[in-house]
């Protein structure tokens, strides 16, 4: 027969797929390192001149600071006295009545939304009457950790220290965000997502404080698929793959999302809807809104129109181009992510939830409708313009001083900050107070012997459902004799 006889083949010389020629893997190197280079960067190394724990400790009060100044936003009466829209009736009220592991994986809006149920569960563990300053506080914290996570991950881009700062802030402090989306645990995950975009183009230089960006960055995708429009910036950064570093980020990116997929997939989504006004809403809220803020910007927009908006398109173009042509490759490809992720992000939110036709601002008007939109996609324009203004430093001998670029920027992005801090004066958000709608609802229940106690937040008609049992102790001592 055929073959009979023949000796097999040792396996050293088996048929054995061959490497790729060296002119490709030389290509395929090149890339890789082009890629950490440029979209990847080490921030500087930096002298520790503190212990460790004088370091802990000052980033626990900025933590503080940041969550105080978070809340006065609103001021303390209504921002520790209220509890704002679906933070009372789905997640406060899901965390008193269902069981712990129940309440946290519980989709809502067609997905998980973790971290906002695990603020939930905080206020329910604290008294009943403390739950509205517990959502608020936490709420607010989180924004606060969203800010220093990009204070830490966008080193790498922007060396200058007061840029860094600037960023950070405009972080916390959302210019382009409306009352709904201030210290409520329902948009949380805004925050976060932002934070998550800048951690993927984060080098840490421990596992530790990989480990740490991957815990925030799983939290974030089991809480919004929005991480999902950050796809492109993970698959590069897998392609320029290094180390164990690496894969902490990496892999909890990609376990949060994909986690997502099928929860999506079994839950009813709401009908896209596409209209012209998506566009405009694009420039009013995110080019206007994000640069210049939402009180400025939109004055602005009030009071001249279109005149005003065109000619400030033309000044942020120009800028732009400016920024493409003065800055090295590193900025330049950020910046093109940034703003092509903001203008996609933006467009295919607003139609996917059906809201073109409330983003935008009519003539003569202007505000914060469905401002959780606007939120990640500003801070996006934002980036770019702050890593151009950063790299076009780059090489000169002040790079990382206050020089005047540097002092124009942050100018820009205080402005925005301080003419939109203060929202207390639209009466969009306040009563009714928690602890008064407590006891009026205990004393009712008190009164007419009723099982399930109504406890009225703000915005009406919203309100939280929960047994009587579990609030008739805070009655009127009157009517519990």
């Amino acid at each position: 027969m055929p073959g009979e006889g023949r000796t097999p083949l040792p396996i050293s010389c088996r048929a054995v797929p061959a490497p790729p020629p060296p002119a490709r893997r030389s290509r395929l190197e090149s890339l890789r390192s082009e890629l950490r280079e440029t979209l990847f960067p080490e921030a500087p190394p930096y002298e520790r001149t503190a212990p460790r724990w004088e370091t802990a400790g000052l980033v626990v009060a900025l933590l503080a600071l940041g969550t105080i100044l978070a809340l006065l936003r609103l001021g303390f009466s209504d921002s520790l006295n209220t509890i704002w829209a679906e933070d009372g009736p789905i997640y406060l009220q899901g965390a008193l009545t269902q069981g712990f592991w129940e309440a946290i994986f519980s989709p809502y809006a067609g997905y998980l939304v973790l971290v906002p149920r695990l603020i939930a569960e905080g206020a329910a563990a604290v008294p009943l009457e403390q739950a509205a300053p517990a959502m608020s506080i936490l709420s607010a914290l989180f924004a606060a950790l969203s800010a220093l996570a990009v204070w830490v991950a966008c080193g790498g881009h922007v060396r200058n220290p007061y840029l860094r700062g600037a960023l950070a802030l405009a972080t916390l402090l959302a210019a382009a965000a409306g009352q709904e989306t201030l210290v409520s645990a329902a948009y949380v995950p805004w925050y976060m997502l932002f934070a998550s975009l800048w951690l993927l183009f984060w080098r840490p230089r421990t596992l530790g404080g990989a480990a740490a960006g991957g815990l925030f960055l799983l939290a974030t995708g089991l809480s919004t698929p929005g991480v999902w429009f950050f796809l492109p910036v993970a698959l590069l950064r897998v392609a320029s793959f290094r180390d164990a570093r690496d894969a902490a980020l990496l892999g909890p990116y990609f376990l949060g999302g994909l986690v997502q997929v099928p929860v999506i997939l079994g839950q009813e989504q709401g009908e896209p809807l596409w209209t012209s006004h998506i566009w405009t809403g694009y420039l009013q809220r995110v080019v206007d809104g994000g640069l210049l803020g939402q009180r400025l910007g939109g004055n602005l927009w009030s009071e001249l129109g279109w005149p005003f908006l065109i000619a400030l398109l033309a000044l942020v173009v120009a800028g732009l181009a400016w920024g493409l042509w003065r800055s090295a490759s590193g900025p330049r490809w950020f910046g093109a992510i940034a703003v092509l992720t903001s203008l996609g992000m933006f467009v295919l939110s607003v139609y996917q939830r059906s809201v073109g036709e409330n983003i935008f601002w009519s003539a003569g008007g202007s505000g914060g409708t469905a401002s959780r939109y606007v939120l990640v996609p500003a801070l996006l324009l934002v980036s770019a313009a702050v890593v151009f203004v950063d790299g076009a430093l780059r090489r000169r001998p002040d790079a990382d001083r206050f020089s005047w670029p540097v002092a124009a920027t942050v100018a820009v992005i205080a402005l925005a900050v301080v003419t939109s801090y203060d929202m207390r004066a639209s009466e969009y958000r306040g009563r009714p107070y928690w602890d008064d709608a407590l006891r009026e609802a205990a004393t009712k229940c008190i009164g007419e012997g009723a099982e399930i106690a109504g406890i009225p937040t703000s915005p009406a008609p919203f309100g939280v459902q929960i047994p009587c049992e579990q609030v008739a102790s805070l009655a009127d001592p009157i009517r519990r004799r």
